[in-house]
């Protein structure tokens, strides 16, 4: 009898464990045509008059509208919560659930669908993503690194992830250190993101010698690093790094790479025009 037991256990556990990840449409891309899901809505709505309690229509009117974009956002959570409170089980509505309460800043919600969804797929890593990034935008830094360090195990030599780790750690008051080492370990990409992480760090302590240095390195190194798509960002933290640490002509360099790949920056077009009105001020004070 107890053997039994420890074998229907065992099934449960692996069960749960290798539990293949569902497939379902979760970007627009994989979306029906809005035309159609209109269509499919009208009817849904006439079986929902003659049935509210009909969970599985108000199940799939909740995920036809949340194909259908933020504006109905409000609508899909209340057919989704409906059907779950009618006793619809379906790890899916987790999913969807999770998106549009953090698509409407209810990071708690949000958190729980998540965790809810990978209770029941634990090797989805797009959605322990979406947690991470989550619950380091909400302030919860320990979820944050937690999450991160899940899913390091899974794609150990990642460098977005070992950037996303570092700074959570970071403000989780760990030690990040060795984790920038694994990034400059894996090559150039690695190492652009990791000056870049770094320089941020220092930006945001103030230490804006140790912040300049980093950024003008990353900004240096930008274009060859690959899929990187905030070039402007990074420039206009090197330049404002540089001019607080009073290399006036570093700042100006940065920003003049700022202006032309983004004329319409306005601090940095701001900052460009104060160096530039001190520059002239001093070679006009030179000639004399």
């Amino acid at each position: 009898m107890f053997l039994f037991f420890m074998l229907a256990a065992l099934y449960v556990y692996m069960g749960r464990v290798n539990r293949a990840l569902p497939d379902f449409p979760r970007t627009a891309s994989d979306f029906m045509q809005s035309a159609k899901a209109e269509r499919r809505l009208t009817e849904l709505q006439a079986a929902l008059a003659a049935n509210p309690d009909d969970m599985q229509a108000l199940a799939e009117a909740g995920r036809l509208k949340y194909q259908l974009g933020a504006p109905r956002y409000i609508e899909a959570i209340a057919d989704l919560e409906r059907a779950r409170g009618l006793g619809l089980a379906d790890a899916r509505s987790f999913y969807y659930l999770g998106t549009m309460y953090q698509a409407v800043g209810l990071y708690d919600f949000a958190a729980q669908e998540y965790r809810k969804f990978l209770n029941n797929f634990p090797g989805d890593t797009e959605t322990r993503m979406l947690l991470a990034k989550l619950c380091y935008t909400a302030g919860d830094f320990p979820g944050a690194v937690r999450e991160y360090e899940l899913l390091r195990k899974e794609a150990k030599a990642d460098p977005v992830l070992l950037e996303n780790l570092a700074l959570a750690r970071w403000k989780n008051k760990q030690d990040y250190s060795r984790t920038l080492s694994d990034m400059r370990a894996l090559g150039p990409a690695g190492a652009f993101l990791a000056d870049y992480a770094e320089g941020r760090i220092n930006y945001e302590l103030k230490v804006y010698p140790r912040a300049a240095a980093l950024l003008k390195k990353a900004a240096d190194s930008a274009q060859t690093a690959g899929g990187f798509t905030d070039e402007a960002a990074l420039l206009w933290l090197a330049a404002d790094a540089a001019y607080k640490n009073k290399d006036a002509d570093g700042a100006y360099g940065c920003l003049q790479r700022l202006t032309a790949l983004n004329p319409a920056h306005e601090e940095g077009k701001s900052l460009l025009a104060k160096i530039e009105k001190a520059r002239a001020a001093a070679a006009k004070k030179k000639k004399k």
